[in-house]
């Protein structure tokens, strides 16, 4: 009976260490924007910035211009998507302090949400320019 109990253990053992070692070996995913790749190499800076906090997006309704960039940043421990309904901006899974920039290209009203976690929504509104 005792070496039962040590067969299940060491058993036991074995797997955590290489659940554990299989956590650690994530592929590192970079976020990517909507801009032509000539345009990826060069800085692009953020007119106003969306947090994704606490499963929710900061702030959830948000206005912009047409020509302007808002900033999506992650700073949940889970990933989490801006994706809009219409299918216009989709971030694809954004990790933990990951960041996704969205330029906005024709007025609208943009629904949207975090496809991982749909109950999450938020509304991007596009104005003409200014």
């Amino acid at each position: 009976m005792k070496y039962i109990s040590y067969f299940f253990i060491a058993i036991a053992s074995a797997f955590l260490v290489i659940l554990l070692s299989l956590s650690s070996c994530s592929p590192n995913h970079k976020a990517t924007t909507n801009q032509p790749m000539a345009m990826k190499d060069q800085p692009q800076t953020a007119d106003t910035t969306v947090k994704i906090r606490n499963f929710k997006f900061e702030p959830a309704n948000l206005v912009i211009a047409v020509g302007k960039t808002v900033q999506f940043i992650n700073v949940d421990e889970e990933p989490h998507t801006a994706t809009a309904t219409d299918g216009t901006f989709n971030s694809k899974a954004l990790d933990t302090n990951q960041t996704w920039n969205y330029t906005a290209t024709k007025p609208g009203t943009y629904p949207y949400i975090c496809s991982v976690h749909p109950f999450m929504k938020g509304t991007l509104t596009v104005t003409q320019k200014h």
